[in-house]
């Protein structure tokens, strides 16, 4: 076994001094490109041979569409249809869900909605709710992802009451420790009522400009 040991140690040897001899400088004057795959030519040869613009495409990669000609003359029709509905007001009364304080509410034109919590507008303050999710009415519905442009939509309504809500009763209590407490609790409340929802303009037109007004 030691005989075995010392032999394998002098082919080690052999075989590290054999390679300190030859050297980085003979082995980049070898032919055959396996050696010199650590410098930037051959490596760039490397990878043109890995990729090939010439090679077919397998079909798992090939580009699909996924609307046709038809689908699209589709789209145009419909398209076209509600802006006529629109340009001729015959949509009839229509329905908005908007995002007030964290909260979504179905609204339409003289609702009445309660905002629980403290809310800074007072009494008599126009507003223009402009996180609205979806406009709709009997012909049509307008869907925002997820909201829609406050330019094409708006929602008017009005603050006509703040007051406090009834009184809740927070009762506490744990047995056969001597602990008891009663609380009561009215939270602020603004009423809201919404005056009208309209849809301004044309569905699918862009302006040449847009975000300008928000600068100037």
């Amino acid at each position: 076994m030691a005989a075995f040991v010392g032999f394998s140690r002098v082919l080690a040897g052999v075989a590290n001094n054999c390679m300190k001899r030859i050297g980085p400088r003979l082995l980049n004057n070898v032919s055959s490109p396996g050696f010199r795959l650590w410098q930037t030519p051959a490596a760039g040869l490397r990878s043109q041979a890995l990729y090939d613009p010439k090679r077919a495409v397998p079909s798992h990669q090939e580009e699909v569409k996924d609307t046709t000609e038809e689908d699209e003359k589709i789209t145009h029709d419909v398209i076209e249809k509600v802006n006529s509905i629109i340009s001729t007001a015959s949509a009839g009364r229509l329905f908005a869900i908007v995002h007030i304080c964290g909260k979504q509410f179905k609204v339409t034109d003289n609702d009445v909605i309660i905002i629980q919590g403290r809310w800074p507008p007072n009494i008599g303050d126009k507003l223009t709710l402009e996180k609205v999710l979806l406009v709709g009415s009997s012909d049509f519905t307008l869907i925002g992802r997820p909201l829609l442009n406050r330019e094409c939509v708006s929602v008017d309504a009005t603050v006509i009451e703040k007051s406090l809500s009834h009184t809740k009763t927070h009762f506490k209590k744990k047995r056969r420790k001597q602990f008891m407490r009663i609380n009561f609790v009215r939270t602020e409340h603004t009423m809201l009522r919404i005056n009208s929802i309209n849809i301004k303009g044309k569905l699918n037109e862009r302006k040449e400009f847009e975000g300008l007004d928000r600068i100037f």
